[in-house]
């Protein structure tokens, strides 16, 4: 059993424009809505891709039925703290001429350090069954940054997977997360310099190892991945596949790994499903995410080799 962790959730809205041209009236075409958040991102690609998983997160009031009904579809379990305010909305426009994606993402729902506490203890309860606990997405406003540290000290006995950014990621990284996985974007804001190596990207891995974490994945897009454990670093190459939304990918990414994990795979046998599950959710429009069938047309055609 996974239990992923998604304190502000939101519905996903995708619309299509045929050329988008800023100050004019843009018509969109083909909207779609779909549950999301990074941690209901990851239990959805658990879910798709056959493996029981929970999602512990917080839901405003208003668009609270309507999101637990639309989870639901996704035959994923959720379970949440309910606030006061809305579920937020996020919305990515697609370019379908430039394949250019502009994302609008709301702020979301407040917490306050009761309500914090009170999430605390709801997620220790709906855990406790679980092997491998993850931890991903930005903060409700309130929350301080060392928000994720805590709940990960609240649950010493579970394998804790942090997916965060910034002074949020420094401080969960103290209490020895099993793995945590930072974009190169996030990775190079932690190290205030560009990588521009695979040697550079082990290096600042390394550093966060360091800090406290005890694996890194590190998500590159269309450069591939990178695994460091220990002494051991992995390079996968991207895959190539024809791309319609990268919106999603990493999170596609930690959910293949975790299956990998789920199953009593190595560590390094887990990226690679990881490296497939980010491939086959690019492959989707908008907020999407994984096919099974996709993912496991790709899984065979994944190359790592020690770098």
């Amino acid at each position: 059993m996974i239990t992923t962790v998604c304190m502000n959730p939101s519905f996903d809205k995708t619309a299509f424009v045929d050329g988008l041209t800023l100050g004019r009236v843009n018509r969109l075409e083909g909207v779609r809505v779909d549950v999301g958040g990074k941690g209901v991102n990851v239990a959805v690609v658990l879910s798709r891709l056959g493996v029981r998983c929970g999602c512990v997160g917080c839901l405003g009031e208003r668009g609270e039925a309507d999101f637990v009904e639309r989870i639901a579809r996704e035959n994923v379990a959720f379970d949440y703290l309910r606030l006061p305010g809305e579920v937020r909305t996020n919305l990515k426009l697609v370019d379908r001429k430039t394949k250019a994606i502009t994302e609008f993402n709301e702020q979301g729902l407040q917490m306050d350090e009761e309500q914090f506490r009170a999430f605390g203890d709801l997620l220790c309860q709906k855990a406790a069954g679980s092997e491998y606990v993850v931890f991903s997405g930005r903060l409700p406003a309130g929350c301080a940054d060392t928000a994720y540290q805590r709940l990960l000290q609240a649950l010493p006995r579970h394998k804790c997977v942090l997916d965060a950014s910034g002074d949020a990621l420094l401080h969960g990284i103290k209490e020895r997360p099993f793995l945590i996985k930072p974009n190169l974007h996030e990775i190079e804001g932690i190290m205030k310099k560009e990588l521009r190596t695979l040697r550079a990207i082990r290096d600042a891995a390394l550093f966060l190892i360091g800090y406290g974490a005890q694996h890194v994945v590190v998500s590159m897009g269309r450069y591939g991945a990178v695994l460091v454990s220990g002494g051991q670093t992995l390079f996968a190459p991207a895959l190539p596949v024809e791309a319609s939304s990268t919106v999603g990918a990493g999170d596609a990414m930690l959910g293949g790994i975790l299956m990998g994990l789920s199953r009593g795979e190595s560590l390094a046998d887990s990226f690679r499903y990881g490296v497939a599950a980010g491939a086959a959710s690019v492959m989707t429009d908008g907020t999407q995410l994984v096919r099974k069938d996709d993912f496991d047309a790709l899984l065979s055609k994944v190359t790592v080799r020690n770098v």
